[in-house]
């Protein structure tokens, strides 16, 4: 717009040439924008008089608003009398509009008697509770309005509340397509169900996809059609580009009215988008649908975006710079003016299992083959440190990029580390125990000591991604061929030591126990005797078990958050995911509800659990023989290693401090030898050299 060329001369002429609001309006604020105001002011002020003289009661509406949003009219319901003195009609309609009433800004007035003017009867419209309707007629006396609603039938309407809650609609209206010409809006709902959903877009505006099916239900369709019609559509709708549908149904979907191709002009999009979760929608777009971005536009577009968001990806986001390397490889694109080796090396050197566990799982082996490429030795390290503490799932893809890179000795030597050293997590025994024919080629463990390792694994009380590993090796042991398979494996002691820790160990819920242990006793009944002991065995009184303070207290702990805190979270999620709509497509919903189920049964066996336990310090024990309470040193005359053991209660256990739970293997194995005794134990023969008090520093971590 050029202001050189507006001034009031130019305003005042526009009393004889007609009045555009959208040209008046954008030429009055912007010479008030440029410190023009008092020109602006004038000039309308004079082209109202001269519109009002002239008796353009339209046009000079126009002006008038403008002037009224300016606070540049002293009464402005007195001028709206003037000007429509001789039409009674109009009059009527001022108060209801909101003139006269200061909760009502002056430019929502003048839209609300825009609204008002233009009601006419057999006009259709729609009302947010009633549904559609048609205007049958119009009481200016009264002022109000009979409308025949679909849901309500005749019903009067004050022209107050028609302004703020009524809308007239026109005939490209979802619903005024239903009203006149039912048969065809059937058609397309089953023939072109992607079409209907356009056309409820233009209709209502912006929806997400539970406020879409809540207009379309029961006005355009009934609930039983809905998930046939939206399979449809979604799946038409997946190669439009002027319709974008949200992951999440709470989210709007994205309707590009004007209509939009994947071209150039789509790419623009891309160009001008500065939110990063955003472009790896759109990215993802991109590879989903094999767009061409061949086009050098497209290309340059790409590129600066990568870069763009490899630089501006904040240090509390790192999956989001390694998923931009990941999308400049899918995409064969070189990220420009960056320090690619620096910024690989700030992700190898930073928070790698926070990056590799917020990634998508099928991403995961593209980034590790980029930092692989990087710095191999760097890599590694690294990953030696993230392996015992990632989820299956990243574990995986872990394993597979590595041994695909040409690392797979370091891959063998950290499992071998791990597995011997009893500190395997439960993705790593889970990924042992689907991947035998890579641990028998590494001569890794045998199908026995796994399954002990297992049984070791499941007492140890874990949350997230540890438990649900957890949870996957459990099932491992209700499928009767891989349970014989394995005891076939161990000798006839291992056999009766295996069937005591599932009978005894605080790894199983009781219905789970006895139905593993059914299961064992098909094979070999053997074994009945330790489920079911002799006379003389139940006549003993069986022993308390005993844990440290500071364990008890942590499960203590772990109760109350869970019955406190986790469990009404849950149920708010419940809450929140049934009101997202259909429960039989609410991955929401789902999802919560197994959760609850989840956080039921921990709080149910930690309660059970901290009935059975006792908390102890050990201030009684005593160290004439091994047991629970004590230090122990073993010597190895084969390797002339030497190794010290703090053996604790059942829940115990302390890698760093050589803190080991009385259930183990070892310690039970070393339970009731004395000082110069040579054991059997899971690692080989050792010799019990002392028995020792515990010291200073594990009765503190003993203590909390």
């Amino acid at each position: 717009m050029d202001l050189d060329a507006i001034n009031e001369e130019w305003i005042v002429g526009l009393a004889g040439s007609g009045v555009d609001q959208n040209e008046l309006h954008g030429a009055l604020n912007a010479l008030v924008e440029a410190g023009r105001g008092v020109e602006a002011w004038n000039g309308a002020q004079e082209l109202y008089s001269k519109l009002v003289e002239a008796e353009k009661e339209d046009d000079a509406l126009v002006v008038l608003a403008w002037l009224g949003a300016q606070g540049k009219v002293e009464d402005l319901t007195g001028s709206l009398k003037k000007l429509f003195g001789k039409n009674r009609n109009v009059l009527r309609m001022l108060k209801p509009a909101g003139f006269g009433n200061h909760k009502v800004p002056v430019a929502e007035a003048f839209n609300r008697l825009a609204f008002l003017r233009s009601l006419e009867t057999g006009k259709l419209c729609y009302n947010e509770t009633w549904g559609f309707g048609i205007i049958e007629d119009i009481d200016h006396f009264y002022g109000e309005l009979e409308i025949d609603f679909e849901k309500k039938g005749d019903h009067e309407m004050a022209f107050s509340y028609a302004a703020e809650a009524l809308e007239l609609i026109d005939d490209d209206h979802i619903l005024a397509i239903k009203h006149n010409n039912a048969a065809e809006l059937e058609r397309m709902i089953k023939e072109e169900p992607a079409e209907v959903v356009k056309i409820a877009l233009r209709s209502y505006g912006s929806l997400s996809v539970t406020r879409l099916m809540e207009k379309m239900i029961p006005s355009i369709l009934p609930e039983a059609a809905w998930k046939k019609f939206w399979e449809g559509a979604r799946k038409a709708l997946k190669d439009d580009a002027s319709v974008e549908i949200p992951k999440k149904r709470s989210d709007n979907i994205v309707f590009h009215k004007g209509g939009l191709a994947y071209d150039d002009e789509w790419f623009g999009l891309i160009a001008n988008e500065r939110d990063i979760e955003s472009l790896f929608e759109r990215f993802n777009e991109v590879i989903d649908k094999k767009l061409d971005y061949s086009s050098e536009f497209a290309l340059e577009t790409l590129s600066n975006r990568l870069a763009f968001i490899i630089k501006g990806a904040p240090s509390a986001r790192p999956e989001w710079k390694a998923q931009g390397f990941i999308f400049a490889r899918q995409f064969s694109i070189e990220p420009t003016g960056l320090d690619t080796d620096k910024l690989i090396r700030d992700l190898i050197d930073g928070d790698l299992v926070a990056t590799l566990d917020r990634l998508p799982s099928r991403s995961l082996q593209t980034l590790l083959s980029i930092l692989i490429e990087n710095d191999k030795d760097a890599v590694v390290s690294t990953l030696s440190q993230v392996i015992p503490v990632v989820s299956h799932p990243v574990l995986n893809e872990i394993m597979a990029a590595l041994i695909a890179n040409g690392v797979e000795e370091d891959v063998r030597q950290i499992m071998t580390n791990a597995v011997s050293r009893r500190t395997a997590s439960a993705p790593m025994l889970l990924w042992c125990q689907r991947s035998t024919e890579k641990i028998m080629e590494w001569d890794l463990i045998s199908k026995g000591d796994l399954a002990f390792r297992i049984q070791e694994v499941l007492e140890v009380n874990s949350a997230g991604a540890m438990l649900r590993a957890q949870n996957q090796l459990r099932e491992r042991f209700q499928t009767e061929e891989w349970l014989h398979d394995v005891m076939d494996d161990m000798s006839e002691q291992q056999r009766r030591d295996f069937m005591r820790r599932i009978h005894e160990g605080h790894g199983w819920d009781a219905l789970d126990r006895k139905s593993v242990e059914a299961k064992v006793l098909r094979k070999y009944p053997e074994l009945q005797d330790i489920i079911l002991p002799t006379a003389s065995q139940t006549a003993q009184k069986k022993e308390v078990p005993f844990t440290s303070i500071s364990s008890y207290e942590k499960r203590q702990k772990q109760l109350e958050r869970i019955m406190t805190v986790e469990i009404p979270e849950n149920s708010k999620e419940i809450e929140v995911a049934r009101s997202h709509g259909d429960l039989r497509e609410n991955a929401e919903f789902k999802y919560a509800k197994e959760r609850q189920g989840l956080l039921m049964a921990q709080g149910a066996q930690l309660a059970e659990d901290l009935e059975k336990v006792k908390p102890t310090d050990f201030a009684d024990a005593q160290t004439d023989v091994v047991g629970a309470g004590v230090g122990v040193e073993l010597s190895y005359a084969e390797t002339g290693a030497v190794e010290t053991y703090y053996i604790l209660g059942v829940w115990d256990q302390d890698e760093a401090l050589n803190i080991i739970s009385s259930e183990t293997r070892l310690a039970k194995a070393l339970a009731g030898h004395a000082e110069g005794d040579t054991v059997e134990i899971p690692a080989g023969e050792c010799t019990i050299k002392s028995i020792n008090e515990l010291p200073d520093s594990i009765r503190s971590w003993i203590a909390g």
